[in-house]
């Protein structure tokens, strides 16, 4: 058996100038993300409590952005919107650098966000006209374990440019975050594939065929319940993944007064998972049940919830340890989870519908990005214990869910064939 294989990998000829993109998208996303806050705090000399409202506000105004991206992936093609996504949050960032005033700073996140939105889909639309047959999943995993590589490299070489370089370090950042894009963008651009696989005849450089010749709307997806059902369970798994950067180190730090050392390493611990793990995690149950495989995710995290809720605050070397151990069962959650519900989706839509398919996932993220922040933090305020069983909670509902919608969906969608 290759290495590739035993890692897990999918078959990535004619398709490194993609995976050169992601990495690159990665690794600049990654130089900002950990400073965003304290980038618009300390080099626009705005207030905490002013960066929070823009922030949340900026989301707030960018969630039609996902369902809006829908149609243009049908319409021009999933390449063509990675493209445009990226061009956009190029001009974005930019303009971070020249402007100082909070409508404007908004009106910039507002699109920063609203091109992230459309990059998104784009981008898993686009793996879905590439993958070989049966690769899909490992394709989303290969994407996550590299983004994880690229956030981690980014936050490193970040740390380094704003210790090093104060105010300047901080527009050092935002720029090469701009150029990251743009690199990106021109990699995609530039790229044509070798060969088209023979399950999905859409070209990746132009819109998917309509069978029916006719293209269909928001209406014609809304009539499969199926995909209405689970997307649910999207909507439920998004609240927990982001437990994890919303929830954690606040609960660790302030609600049960740990040492401030705890969250990064919980943090460095998932990382690490991820990056070694993911691959080969896709592989393990890519022949399994799908709706099975997203049952388990869900269980595992209430384990992990439960754990964490468990914490002890007068303990802190036994607290840690059932952090530790609760993190492991969180992160093995996600990896089973994240290229697992992609793949999902993907194998729901019809062709020509995939992209306002992509789009109506990406609104159950942004709505649960939304919500997250204000339900995590005022039940933290009620009592320590209560977002994690809250959270439990959306998962039982989603295992639930999985388990009616495991009867009525489609056999492609349920179990992918997987080349020999």
């Amino acid at each position: 058996m290759s290495v590739t294989e035993t890692l897990g990998l999918p078959n990535t000829r004619g398709r490194g100038p993609l995976i050169v993109a992601q990495i690159v998208d990665a690794l600049g996303t990654g130089l900002f993300l950990p400073f965003a806050v304290v980038y618009f705090h300390v080099a626009k000399d705005l207030p905490l409590t002013t960066v929070g409202l823009m922030l949340s506000a900026a989301a707030l105004l960018a969630l039609p952005a996902g369902p809006l991206a829908g149609p243009m992936i049908d319409r021009f093609g999933p390449r063509r919107v990675v493209v445009a996504g990226n061009l956009i949050r190029v001009l974005t960032f930019t303009g971070y650098v020249f402007t100082d005033v909070p409508w404007q700073l908004i009106v910039l996140v507002t699109i920063t966000l609203a091109g992230e939105s459309q990059f998104r889909p784009g981008a898993a639309a686009l793996v879905a006209q590439v993958a070989d047959d049966g690769q899909r999943a490992r394709w989303y995993a290969m994407d996550r374990a590299l983004r994880n590589i690229g956030f981690g490299a980014g936050g490193l070489l970040g740390s380094v440019l704003v210790t090093w370089g104060g105010t300047a370090g901080y527009t050092g950042v935002v720029a090469l975050n701009a150029v990251s894009f743009l690199v990106a963008s021109a990699l995609v651009a530039t790229w044509r594939p070798a060969r088209t696989p023979v399950t999905d005849p859409a070209p990746a450089s132009g819109p998917a065929p309509d069978p029916a010749g006719k293209r269909g709307g928001y209406r014609e997806v809304l009539a499969d319940r199926a995909y209405l059902g689970f997307l649910a369970t999207v909507c439920a798994f998004a609240l927990c993944d982001l437990a994890l950067t919303v929830l954690l180190s606040v609960y660790v730090i302030e609600a049960r007064g740990l040492p401030a050392w705890q969250p990064g390493v919980l943090f460095a611990i998932n990382t690490i998972m991820v990056m070694l793990a993911q691959t080969m995690v896709a592989k393990a149950v890519e022949r399994h049940r799908r709706p099975r495989v997203l049952q388990v995710a869900g269980a595992l995290w209430v384990v992990s919830f439960l754990l964490f809720a468990m914490v002890p605050a007068e303990h802190a070397g036994l607290a840690f340890a059932g952090l530790v151990i609760g993190m492991v069962v969180f992160t093995a959650a996600e990896l089973l989870q994240a290229p697992t519900s992609i793949a999902l989706t993907v194998a729901l839509a019809p062709a020509h519908l995939r992209g306002r398919y992509l789009g109506l996932e990406e609104l159950m993220w942004g709505l649960a990005k939304v919500v997250a922040p204000v339900v995590f933090t005022w039940l933290l305020t009620e009592g320590p214990a209560l977002p994690w069983l809250a959270l439990c909670a959306c998962c039982l509902g989603a295992i639930a869910v999985l388990h009616r919608l495991s009867r009525v969906l489609p056999a492609r969608a349920v179990r992918e064939t997987v080349s020999a």
